[in-house]
């Protein structure tokens, strides 16, 4: 069975409430506490993010704005996470905290056992670049590039930073082939971003940020921009990515997307307030709103 890690020494129940009273909304029922067995689900000791303490502050003095504060949590490695919250709760702060957009004001952020406290600019930037994918609720693709190209041009910037060799153009081909497959658009990959649909841009965005094979795959509003046939199609990709091992994290404001993943993390005005687990996730194609 396997135990979801809150907190060092702790409960992970009675650290998720951070200083306030954490409570499961009726729609995670039938769902367990963050550090309550969960049935079906294999124990598994690797840490993909590690939080403890974790704030983050912007200005100074009485103009100060307090957007984290204390925010303990534990990601386990093949997880996918939902961080849900309304706007100004302060998931999309901690979403660019763990993928090294922006230092923490306060506390420790571990990812795979390295902190990213101290980093400087030109680590943060390798960190980014070789460890995390970012995936956006606006797709970014560079119009002049069909889809493939836009893939390749991720394994290209990383190529040769990993183990001081670099891959022949044959491979990097290869690599942004076989990201275009796992997300279903291997067919398409000659097309520009003007001939693709919304979902499709966005798929090609997933397949960028998985070109490079990247420890954790961050997710701000995936479907934000997205209708909900167009959107559900978005996250079975990401249900599929992360049912191959990969470690997901998805920030979004939409709380039917929480039924698809193993833990749902509720946010509000800067705080972890509740940890729900889910024994079983729903697929995809159940999710509805």
């Amino acid at each position: 069975m396997r135990r979801h890690d809150h907190g060092s020494s702790a409960s992970p129940a009675s650290e998720a409430k951070t200083g306030n009273a954490a409570r499961v909304d009726a729609e995670t029922d039938g769902s367990e506490r963050a550090g309550a067995e969960t049935g079906g689900r294999g124990e598994r000791e690797e840490t993909a993010v590690r939080l403890r303490g974790v704030g983050k502050s912007y200005g100074k003095g009485h103009t100060a704005v307090e957007a984290l504060r204390g925010v303990d949590l534990t990601i386990g490695t093949g997880e996918l996470v939902v961080l849900l919250g309304p706007s100004g709760s302060g998931k999309t702060t901690l979403l660019n905290l763990i993928g090294g957009i922006e230092p923490a004001s306060a506390g420790t952020v571990e990812v795979a056992g390295r902190s990213l406290a101290g980093l400087d600019e030109d680590a943060r930037t390798a960190y980014r670049r070789d460890a995390v994918g970012f995936v956006f609720q606006f797709f970014n693709l560079v119009p002049t590039l069909t889809a493939m190209e836009n893939v390749r041009l991720v394994a290209e910037l990383v190529d040769g930073e990993r183990g001081g060799r670099r891959a022949g153009r044959g491979r990097r081909r290869e690599r942004a082939r076989e990201a275009l497959e796992s997300v279903g658009l291997a067919g398409r990959a000659d097309h520009f971003p003007a001939q693709l649909s919304g979902g499709e841009q966005q798929r090609v965005a997933i397949a960028r940020a998985i070109a490079k094979d990247p420890e954790l795959l961050l997710c701000d509003e995936p479907t934000g921009a997205l209708d909900l046939e167009t959107g559900l199609g978005v996250l079975r990709v990401l249900q599929d990515l992360n049912r191959r091992g990969r470690t997901v994290l998805v920030v979004t404001h939409n709380a039917a997307i929480a039924a698809i993943a193993h833990r749902v993390v509720r946010m509000r005005s800067g705080e972890v307030v509740d940890v729900a687990t889910r024994a079983v996730p729903a697929d995809a194609g159940e999710v509805a709103w």
